[in-house]
């Protein structure tokens, strides 16, 4: 079974097992590692939101570094009962002398529904990170919900197979924002991994 590794905080190294679905894969170690160096590697605090969580390797990272709560929206049913498992063992494994024991709460929704039920809610977060399935039609579909559940300045690290950054203004219109501040862009492999910034209000 393939594992996913905890790159840094308070559940550094910890592996967890992957469930053995097709198309499912962890946003790589090293992709990781340059996405938090991005975020300051601490997310002490934040509320992150985990959408297509998959293996849940970018919200259970954000709360191994100190993020309050994370909530990891995923639906499929293999998928959801091994990301149940990582969790309970990972909040085994907390450190006592590191703080309080982050919030973690998985959602077993589609992802369009919960974001627009977070919103309706009144939910917002420092963080948002999205990871639709590869080459699929959902990517300008969710990013048109995210400046409701995003707090003023609030982020965003998405992954696709494009550079979003390419077409500025489609990104932005998709968004539904006039201007917005792009942060960061890397290339692995075929993956695009993408920070940016919604204008503070």
């Amino acid at each position: 079974m393939s594992k996913l590794r905890i790159v840094g905080g308070a559940w550094r190294r910890h592996q967890l097992p992957i469930a053995e679905v097709e198309g499912l894969r962890p946003t790589p170690d090293r992709v990781r590692e340059t996405v938090f160096n991005w975020l300051g590697q601490d997310c002490t605090g934040m509320d992150v939101l985990d959408l297509y969580a998959g293996t849940g390797a970018l919200g259970f990272e954000a709360a191994s570094r100190g993020a309050a709560s994370v909530v990891l929206v995923e639906q499929h049913r293999k998928v959801l009962a091994q990301l149940q498992e990582n969790r309970a063992y990972l909040l085994s494994k907390w450190p006592s002398d590191t703080g309080p024991v982050p919030q973690i709460q998985i959602d077993a929704a589609d992802v369009l529904a919960c974001v627009k039920r977070l919103a309706g809610a009144g939910k917002r977060f420092d963080l948002v990170a999205l990871d639709p399935p590869f080459r699929s039609e959902l990517m300008q579909s969710t990013l048109a919900l995210l400046p409701a559940v995003l707090k003023p300045g609030g982020l965003v690290y998405a992954e696709w197979h494009e550079n979003l950054f390419d077409d500025e203004a489609a990104l932005c219109k998709a968004l539904g924002i006039e201007k917005l501040d792009a942060l960061r862009h890397l290339k692995a492999g075929q993956v695009h991994a993408h920070l940016f910034a919604l204008p503070a209000l």
